[in-house]
């Protein structure tokens, strides 16, 4: 998760210096091989939020299921089965799960095996609270600060979309003068 934040960080500091710094676009050729090569670099980056978030959702899933089932040990089931089939799902992605994703997976999934072998639970409450404080609650964060950060992104994206519309607009306004201009006498 850390490469990410700091991908992200290096992009929003990057970006403005690359402008600066790096050789001005020659034409608007140039600049939409620029902006695909932009949507290239940023898809594994975005694909990597996502999967944050699929598995805070799968957290909470697991952590409702808990909380649900009037049966413990059919919970802390059904809780294991979830987090083996979203592994399953994602065994053969490219790029693979965050390391960050499958690292709680694997720390909830040794807690549920942990109280479903010793003896038999009457109350799974301890269990969630340590779900909701240990897991949850970081995923959450994390969550919560990749927002702010593609919010920021999306910000300056949108202030070069502005620009491009004034351009847009100036340009038709320039053509239809000059299409009024040649048809009066």
């Amino acid at each position: 998760m850390k490469p990410l934040i700091r991908a992200l960080a290096f992009a929003a500091v990057a970006l403005p210096a690359l402008a600066q710094y790096a050789p001005p676009a020659r034409d608007l050729a140039d600049v939409n091989r620029l902006g695909a090569e932009f949507q290239r670099l940023a898809a594994p980056a975005l694909a990597e939020v996502g999967a944050y978030s699929d598995a805070l959702l799968l957290m909470t899933s697991v952590h409702q299921t808990l909380k649900d089932e009037p049966t413990p040990l059919i919970a802390i089931d059904k809780a294991i089965d979830k987090l083996d089939s979203y592994m399953r799902r994602h065994e053969r992605d490219d790029p693979p799960l965050p390391r960050d994703v499958v690292r709680f997976i694997k720390i909830v999934h040794t807690w549920l095996d942990e109280v479903k072998m010793g003896p038999p639970p009457t109350d799974l409450l301890v269990l969630r609270q340590r779900l909701h404080l240990e897991v949850i609650h970081p995923m959450q964060r994390t969550v919560l600060m990749q927002a702010i950060q593609m919010q920021q992104i999306a910000r300056n994206l949108q202030a070069i979309a502005n620009s491009f519309d004034g351009k847009i607009s100036s340009n038709l306004g320039a053509a239809q003068a000059a299409a009024t201009s040649g048809t009066t006498p």
